[in-house]
């Protein structure tokens, strides 16, 4: 597979595997939906990759994630606005399976990951820029 995320093909046998996987990688995301409205202070969040997700991140990537026997895959998350996140996944200890991190626990880790990959930056800007527009959750100087 060439090309960045933002100009990425999905063959139709990927597209169909991937959508296999949908209904319970979306269960995951809602999760995050409850998580940001019980706690509107978070912006930040991590938590252990869903198998549906991993296997959405995979045929993504084209090639499976392969984590050390004692790593596990996690999704980072940031919350630019009110329903709209971003997400990344990332390796980490499997003995910190479980543990909850603070919002500046989890920031640094979404923040140091973002830092290192430019395109999550341009994706960033992008949807700020989206959610600022008329009708958008931060127009006007509403929201976050």
């Amino acid at each position: 597979m060439e090309g960045d995320a933002m100009t990425l093909t999905l063959s139709r046998q990927q597209r169909r595997a991937m959508q296999r996987h949908a209904e319970d990688a979306d269960r995951a995301v809602e999760g995050d939906r409850r998580f940001f409205a019980r706690w509107p202070a978070r912006t930040y969040r991590i938590r252990l990759l869903s198998q549906a997700e991993r296997r959405q991140v995979e045929i993504f990537r084209g090639k499976p994630i392969q984590p050390l026997p004692d790593q596990a895959v996690f999704t980072v998350i940031k919350q630019l606005a009110p329903g709209v996140r971003m997400r990344a996944t990332v390796i980490g200890p499997q003995d910190s399976i479980g543990e909850e991190l603070t919002d500046a626990e989890a920031g640094s880790i979404y923040e140091g990951y973002a830092d290192h990959h430019p395109e999550v930056r341009q994706r960033e800007a992008a949807l700020l820029a989206a959610v600022r527009l008329p009708g958008g959750p931060l127009h006007e100087g509403g929201g976050r």
